[in-house]
């Protein structure tokens, strides 16, 4: 069966819950005290079957000035508005104002019920009414209506509008169920031997018994991963839902108290609540300006805050403009891309009331702090509010940078589904704009991130030579701790790879350098590479201690280090153990008359080979064990043996 979601709006006193009832049967006003004044202060519901096939959901919401909060509560899912005006008053500033908030939330489609004509007793009367209404709606979504006048108390009427909503109703396009499950919480409460029902539209995706979802937001941390224990329509129990119903849904392991309206129900972990969001926004004609750092109340769905306006594109947004704006919210709010909104100030517009301006998110997740020049800050959000799906994703994925981001995660961020985000994503990989790092989780990174960390890994590397000369490179995971934001080693590795194939950089071994990037000494690092060498050279087996070779030369020991490392690459020197270093000649040469002894010997102790050095003790030892780091010998008690030959051998 078909749903959709019929609103009601228009002035207090003009007929809408005595409407809703000459259509039902059902009394929307469920307060006592609505019932004692007379007027409707919160939201009803009832339900209508226009057909066989087709089945509306009517929210009633309220006329008055001052319960405005709780008609755009009932507002943001509605597929079709019912605009009651009073036959023997015609239209009022609630109309002007509940029309503006249609319009601003998106509602596209919509009718006139023209109440109360039973009110009037000039027959001339109610074609002045409709014409006056024409002229009033003129330019806005209702302008070529369907006008109906009816009188709830006779009924005269009411067939003709039930007939309008079921054509109307079957040329409403079907909302797409493909969407991440999103409903607005309107209602909370407990019912004996259910425990929690929360109420509400649900505007998109599916919902199944025993489906886990979230309730958002969530300070507490407690109402992630419940459980849907039941779900109805109307008073009807469903296996299943689908966008544009209305549900009551049964949820398990949360008090009522915690959940209120302004929360929303999601699919679990599909959506993260923001204290910031970038969109447009519409100034309505005849309101005051917005200016740049406003304070203002937003209403977004059943939510309700007070919000900080900045404006991207100009400084002040005139009566009937419209710009690009970044909004920080008092309060963390749920949303998703493409949601409408609507401000409202203190100061009324006349005739019509204190709604000001509305518009759409395009970017619910944005960086705390805008970096990019306002040219392509702006060139971005428009991109986005195209619709085009590549900018959306490359957008999002600039957003994240570093972290890169899952199909799930851009469809929440984009407002898409997973399917649509994959073949995207597709599109863009063979375009090689994004890459896909990791393999097992799925996660992306576009290559405009990807430049920019490359870009200052080269700019690292370079740094490190300049101060490092002697070095032929950087250790690979000094690069990546160096580099800001800090990317995880998944996604170095793959920066690290890609720079590779590109030329740019070489790995060797623990280190990383630039191509090209060779040792260089100057001249006095040529003079003294060349007094170190002939110091080592001199000493043959019994070399200085770096201190003393520094201190000799006049230099620190770190910096004398580096040059007995590039030595040692070089092949001059072997570093023997801690501070002691050898000119290679001499311990080749130790080695061979080694190999010589073990020709006629089959092992050699401490003395013997201190005898075959030549030199003390505190330079015996060290060498006798680097010949056992190098797998020449073997300790064997307090003897040696050649590697690869027994004892007995």
């Amino acid at each position: 069966m078909r749903t959709l979601v019929i609103g009601t709006a228009g002035h207090i006193d003009h007929g809408k819950t005595s409407l809703v009832r000459a259509l039902t049967g059902v009394d929307t006003d469920r307060w006592k005290e609505e019932q004692e004044r007379g007027i409707t202060i919160d939201l009803g519901f009832a339900h209508l079957d226009l057909a066989d096939d087709l089945r509306a959901s009517i929210v009633d919401v309220p006329g008055h000035e001052r319960f405005v909060k709780n008609m755009v509560a009932g507002t943001g899912g509605i597929d079709l508005v019912m605009m009651t005006v009073a036959a023997d008053e015609g239209i009022m500033p609630q109309t002007r104002e509940h029309l503006d908030i249609c319009s601003l939330l998106g509602v596209k489609r919509g009718l006139v019920a023209l109440t109360k004509t039973d009110m009037v007793d000039d027959p001339e009367w109610i074609p002045m009414v409709t014409e006056d209404i024409r002229r009033e709606f003129e330019q806005t979504f209702l302008a070529d209506c369907p006008i109906v006048p009816l009188s709830s108390r006779s009924g005269e009427g009411i067939e003709d509008l039930i007939q309008i909503l079921t054509v109307l109703g079957r040329d409403l396009e079907q909302r797409p169920d493909s969407g991440m499950a999103f409903l607005a919480i309107d209602r909370s409460f407990s019912m004996k031997g259910f425990g929690t029902v929360i109420t509400g539209t649900l505007v998109s995706g599916r919902l199944a018994l025993e489906d886990e979802v979230d309730v958002l937001p969530d300070p507490a941390g407690r109402l992630a991963g419940l459980k849907v224990r039941g779900l109805q329509s109307h008073g009807e129990d469903l296996a299943q839902a689908g966008p544009g119903q209305r549900l009551a849904i049964n949820i398990s392991g949360v008090e009522r108290q915690v959940l209120h309206r302004g929360q929303v129900l999601v699919a679990s972990g599909a959506l993260r609540p923001s204290r910031w969001i970038e969109g447009s926004l519409q100034v309505l004609e005849g309101a005051h300006p917005i200016r740049d750092r406003a304070l203002v109340t937003l209403h977004t769905g059943t939510a309700k805050t007070q919000a900080r306006i900045q404006l991207i594109d100009s400084d002040k947004l005139a009566p009937g403009q419209t710009g690009l704006v970044r909004i920080r919210f008092e309060d963390e709010l749920a949303v998703l891309p493409g949601q409408r909104y609507l401000l409202r100030g203190t100061n009324p517009i006349q005739g019509r009331g204190t709604t000001m301006a509305g518009g759409e998110i395009h970017i619910i997740l944005p960086p705390r702090r805008r970096k990019r020049e306002r040219e392509a800050w702006i060139a971005e959000l428009k991109a986005v509010a195209s619709g085009d799906l590549d900018a959306a994703i490359l957008t999002t994925l600039s957003h994240v940078g570093v972290e890169g981001a899952t199909p799930g995660e851009l469809a929440m961020r984009t407002g898409r589904s997973t399917k649509k985000v994959e073949q995207g994503l597709q599109n863009l990989l063979q375009r090689r704009s994004v890459f896909k790092f990791d393999r097992e989780r799925g996660r992306h990174i576009s290559a405009q991130v990807l430049e920019h960390m490359a870009s200052r890994a080269e700019e690292a590397l370079k740094a490190f030579h300049t101060a490092q000369p002697l070095l032929p490179g950087m250790p690979t995971e000094q690069l990546r701790t160096s580099l800001r934001p800090r990317p995880e080693p998944r996604v170095f590795r793959f920066l690290v790879a890609e720079m590779t194939k590109q030329g740019r950089i070489a790995l060797e071994e623990e280190t990383t350098r630039l191509i090209g990037h060779e040792v260089m000494l100057d001249a006095n690092d040529t003079a003294t590479q060349e007094r170190v060498l002939r110091t080592y050279r001199e000493a043959k087996l019994a070399p200085p201690r770096v201190k003393e070779v520094a201190d000799e030369l006049g230099q620190g020991p770190e910096a004398l280090r580096d040059l007995l490392q590039h030595l040692v690459r070089q092949g001059s020197l072997i570093h023997i153990a801690g501070d002691m270093y050898a000119c290679t000649q001499a311990v080749e040469e130790l080695k061979q008359r080694l190999l010589d002894h073990f020709d006629t010997a089959d092992s050699i102790n401490t003395q013997e080979f201190k005898t075959m050095v030549g030199t003390t003790r505190k330079h015996v030892i060290p060498l006798a064990e680097y010949f056992d780091g190098q797998k020449i010998t073997m300790r064997v008690g307090d003897k040696r043996v050649r590697r690869g030959r027994s004892q007995g051998g």
